[in-house]
């Protein structure tokens, strides 16, 4: 999970590197493209069926949101700097305990309610409404938490045996065709240097997801979900080393609380979910 997240971060920050250059759709296009050819040549090398799945609808649905979470990520590093961005769309998990309680009838404890409160009282304070500092850009990130919510309720929904290869080659596909329907808002010529970066961001995300797979199969969540907001320590380096960002002492004390409030989220999910399983096992 620790290379998942640098190999995330490596994606984000060259995305950040082309953004003064090409507008959000045309480099979504270009990374969905290339993404969606990375996973096909690894789903032909394994002899794995490329369109077989026991229900679409889902892929579409998780896929529309990607390509939601994704436009307003890349706009909101038009604007912010990179670790701001990904500590604020980190909020994801919160809202996703949110939601399974209103949506997916969820039964969610007192401890995760207030662990969810926290939360969003970092993205308060990382945000900073209502100060001279706070951007209109902040909303974006926020989209991006709320689009990744949304998403991971419909992965949940997902059959069991579903490919997770499957599953990234349809996002990947969506996400290209979305970026593809703002060609005729005017798309900037390709600098032949920047292809090798479209190669590197697309492998760096195929990578992290493997990474991720991997470590979700080989171990138990409650263990790696932790190593998951490391991500957010390469974002700050990144941002750091390539820009100049220096996070203010309030955005980094926010990023804290995000941070602690999202692994507490997840370890009592996880805490929740081995007791439910331990019932079932006395039954």
């Amino acid at each position: 999970m620790l290379f998942a997240g640098l190999f995330l971060t490596t994606n984000d920050a060259i995305t950040k590197w082309l953004v003064p250059h090409y507008p959000p759709g045309q480099i979504l296009f270009f990374q969905g493209i290339l993404i969606a050819g990375l996973v096909l040549l690894w789903m032909f090398i394994r002899g794995e069926p490329l369109f077989k799945s026991p229900n679409w609808r889902p892929h579409l649905y998780r896929g529309i949101l990607y390509a939601i979470g994704s436009f307003a990520f890349v706009y909101a590093l038009q604007f912010l700097p990179l670790a701001e961005v990904v500590a604020i769309a980190f909020s994801g998990p919160l809202f996703m305990t949110l939601f399974g309680r209103i949506f997916l009838k969820e039964v969610v404890g007192p401890h995760r309610i207030f662990a969810v409160i926290v939360g969003f009282i970092g993205v308060l304070i990382v945000i900073q409404p209502g100060s001279s500092v706070m951007h209109w850009a902040v909303f974006l990130p926020i989209i991006v938490a709320l689009a990744d919510a949304f998403r991971d309720m419909v992965t949940r929904t997902m059959t069991v045996g579903e490919s997770s290869r499957r599953i990234i080659l349809t996002t990947a596909i969506i996400l290209a065709l979305s970026g593809a329907a703002t060609s005729c808002y005017g798309w900037n010529s390709l600098r032949q240097v920047d292809l090798i970066w479209y190669g590197l961001s697309a492998s760096s995300f195929v990578i992290a997801h493997f990474f991720m797979i991997e470590a979700f199969r080989h171990a138990q969540v409650v263990v790696v979900a932790p190593f998951k907001y490391v991500q957010l320590i390469w974002s700050i380096l990144a941002g750091l080393i390539f820009w100049g960002e220096i996070p203010p002492p309030l955005v980094l004390f926010g990023i804290v609380v995000i941070s602690f409030s999202g692994l507490y989220v997840g370890w009592r999910e996880a805490m929740a979910g081995k007791k439910a399983r331990h019932k079932v096992k006395m039954k």
